[in-house]
């Protein structure tokens, strides 16, 4: 018996074949991938909710994301001098990373812009490097006001310490 083909309906030349004599289409009625009639590959988005999300953590992490991984590193080195000498411009380029990275997802899905992969290994050293810089930043901001406190603090700033091992000294 020959099998009658399911995409152009001519009846094939062999018996139980695989493909179509006549189209070469597959003949269990499955379509390869690009073949015309073919489903188009699913396209990728990217989550507009994520990418405002992570900018909200971390300003420039949404851009690492986004695939923007230099924007993003940019955008973090901005905000945290913006919070060293100001606080104000600190917080207007992370707000600007949160409407950016957000923006710039949308803009990717609807295709005005190139779409950019993710790259989980720039997320991983986005955030290594984050917390390295952050950490830094707050020990010299410590180390700051200790060093400016301690000769308002008397004694303890003289480096006179004979006080400590002196048996008459008494709190009163």
């Amino acid at each position: 018996m020959h099998a009658i083909c399911p995409h152009c309906g001519k009846e094939s030349a062999e018996e139980s074949p695989r493909f179509c004599s006549n189209c070469g289409a597959r003949m269990d009625g499955s379509v390869p991938p690009g073949f015309p009639g073919a489903p188009a590959p699913a396209k990728e988005l990217k989550n507009t909710q994520v990418a405002g999300f992570c900018s909200s953590v971390l300003p420039g992490l949404g851009q690492v994301y986004n695939g923007e991984t230099v924007k993003g590193f940019v955008l973090f080195l901005l905000a945290i001098a913006g919070f060293c000498l100001f606080l104000l411009p600190g917080f207007l380029v992370w707000f600007y990373s949160l409407y950016d990275a957000y923006a710039v997802a949308g803009k990717m899905n609807s295709g005005e812009m190139e779409f950019q992969k993710t790259h989980t290994l720039h997320l991983v050293l986005f955030i290594v490097f984050a917390i390295l810089v952050i950490a830094f930043v707050l020990v010299f901001i410590i180390t700051l006001l200790i060093t400016s406190l301690t000769p308002r603090l008397g004694i303890i700033g003289t480096g006179n310490y004979d006080w400590m091992f002196n048996k008459s000294f008494t709190l009163t």
